[in-house]
């Protein structure tokens, strides 16, 4: 039952290895002089919203927990670990930094989840090797874009997870980790293909069940945290000489049947940056609940409605995510509360504009609220035929007397399509992390982000963290 599966481009298809060779020359090649200034900006967007995300995770319980574990088995080193006085070596620093910046699901959505565990890789290499400012930018401007075309190559023709079992992000991650490590390693064209084909042989397999399902504490690590650790360590291993599968993405039984049995050759040789349309995070919860989480809260900003006078509340949306975020119970704990997209319409429409980690963290509270009380069993999520993004949703709300209002969203806040603007995500890195740093530290990372690519001495910035 080796059946191939269907390539889309009416091109000729790539040969044996040339497509991680194609990725390996594209990540070799990148110079300052030839990238877009404005894929360079937002690469050090990314590096500063990240960066806001960790610190926000630096505190929690889980994080020191995972600290702890790193001390124990991981080598030590001089690579900071942000939010903290400990330092670990690279591989297990940009695991934990990766770790505590996906906790509150506030990471972007860049071809995944690519910024979280490629800044992660970049800071701690670039820590480690004395790299410059526009070093670090090449690197996650490598990264972010190679995780993209991986990413881009499947994902329209993804599988859902009840018949892979996967969540998309993790592998592609780890081949752009893979990336922005070999740029800051200094490896050859080949010597980097190679650590993008070892990268792919040793990524985790992201388990559905662990995202969406009963998955503990241990899910942050799947996203960036795992392919930080692996890209890294692939690197290695083809520096070393160890060699790699040259057709694990495109081979009848490699990563893209896995996932979608369809893919675009295309994809992976692109013309265009996935950093010119950036699809970024406000709300601090699974990326697929945003555009019904902003439908419901507009409408009833926008129509100045009573919570308590709502009947029903029911919400279309693709029928791919709705196994992933639509739940039958209360959430039981602050990750589930994350990925619940009743009860996050719910804080919706009892007047919450934008979720913060509190939302997560004090679920339980949250929920005893009356007028959240009142809304939790009101909602109601079915599948659009026509919705396919999940971006896309329309909003039916049913009021006591009667009325009834619809709505429809296909550009959440944060969307290439409604963009998070400079001053929007500083403004969000502020509120994460000045609580936990203080002004004068959180202003001071601000400062050196923006003007990153000028900075041959990065240590004022790892001095912040």
């Amino acid at each position: 039952m080796n059946k191939q599966i269907e390539i889309l481009d009416t091109r000729t298809p790539a040969g044996p290895g040339q497509l991680l060779k194609t990725l390996g020359a594209f990540t070799h090649g990148l110079a300052s002089a030839s990238t877009p200034h404005e894929v360079k900006r937002q690469a050090s967007l990314c590096i500063l919203d990240t960066i806001g995300c960790m610190i926000a995770g630096s505190q929690m319980p889980e994080t020191q927990q995972v600290i702890a574990a790193e001390q124990a088995v991981g080598s030590m080193g001089n690579a900071s670990i942000i939010g903290n006085t400990a330092k670990l070596g690279v591989v297990s620093a940009a695991r934990a930094n990766a770790y505590m910046g996906d906790i509150f699901e506030l990471n972007d959505l860049i071809g995944g989840h690519a910024s979280i565990g490629n800044v992660a890789t970049a800071l701690s290499l670039a820590q480690t090797n004395r790299a410059s400012g526009s070093d670090v930018i090449l690197a996650v401007v490598a990264g972010i874009e190679t995780t993209a075309r991986v990413y881009n190559a499947f994902y329209p023709h993804l599988k859902s997870i009840q018949d892979s079992g996967m969540v998309s992000v993790g592998f592609p991650a780890t081949i752009g980790c893979s990336a922005a490590a070999a740029r800051l390693s200094g490896l050859t064209p080949d010597q980097t293909a190679n650590a993008l084909a070892i990268a792919g042989a040793i990524a985790g397999w992201c388990p559905a069940e662990v995202i969406f399902g009963d998955g503990g504490t241990i899910k942050p690590m799947l996203f960036g945290a795992s392919p930080a650790g692996a890209g890294i360590q692939a690197v290695q291993y083809a520096k070393a000489g160890l060699s790699g599968p040259p057709n694990i993405l495109h081979s009848s039984i490699g990563y893209f049947a896995a996932m979608s049995g369809n893919w675009s050759p295309g994809a992976l040789s692109t013309d265009d940056w996935a950093l010119n349309e950036p699809r970024r995070k406000l709300h601090a919860c699974c990326g697929y609940i945003h555009s019904a989480f902003d439908a419901v809260a507009s409408a009833m900003a926008e129509l100045g409605l009573d919570p308590f006078q709502i009947a029903e509340i029911k919400v279309s949306v693709p029928q791919y995510i709705i196994p992933a975020i639509s739940k039958s119970a209360p959430p039981a704990t602050a990750n589930e509360a994350r990925f619940h997209i009743q009860y996050m319409l719910a804080l919706a429409a009892a007047g919450t504009d934008m979720v913060m980690p509190a939302h997560s963290v004090g679920f339980a509270d949250e929920c005893l609220r009356p007028a959240v009380k009142h809304l939790a069993g009101r909602i109601h999520i079915a599948a659009g035929p026509e919705l396919t993004h999940y971006h896309e949703c329309k909003l039916r709300l049913k009021m006591k007397d009667g009325t009834e209002h619809e709505f429809s969203n296909d550009a959440p806040r944060g969307s290439a399509q409604n963009p998070l603007s400079e001053d929007d995500l500083v403004q969000k890195f502020m509120a994460l992390a000045e609580p936990v740093i203080g002004n004068d530290r959180a202003q001071k990372i601000v400062s050196i982000t923006q003007s990153l690519e000028q900075i041959d001495d990065l240590s004022p910035l790892f001095d912040a963290l």
